[in-house]
């Protein structure tokens, strides 16, 4: 459906419930097959990603690891995060592996949104 892991309808339904808060949206969506495979490229990527998780607009979208839920990939949330909020520099947006990762995240949000719709 879209381009996107046909797995993931499973994974976003045993994520989402009647009790699931808008704040909730970016972590949900790390948990796609796409997304949970980005993986950190370099230290310079990780120090990117260190510094937005530490912004408050951040903090809020990454949920505390749970035990019953398969390990979290915050990468995407905080590339997806980073992006809303513009709080990426020239430089940092100009950077071929966190564009393609962005151009990643942008172009598979809308049907995972459709498939958390359906």
């Amino acid at each position: 459906m879209g381009g996107v892991d046909i797995e993931n309808r499973k994974i976003f339904s045993a994520l989402i419930n009647e009790n699931m808060i808008g704040k909730h949206i970016p972590s949900i969506l790390s948990y796609s097959m796409e997304f949970s495979r980005m993986k950190v490229r370099n230290q310079k990527e990780f120090d990117l990603l260190k510094r937005i998780k530490s912004k408050d607009e951040v903090k809020d979208a990454i949920p505390k690891q749970n035990p019953n839920k398969p390990p979290l990939q915050v990468k995407s949330i905080c590339l997806l995060m980073a992006y809303m909020h513009n709080l990426l520099t020239e430089e940092e947006k100009q950077n071929p592996d966190i564009a393609a990762d962005i151009d990643t995240i942008l172009r598979t949000i809308p049907s995972f949104i459709d498939i958390m719709l359906s």
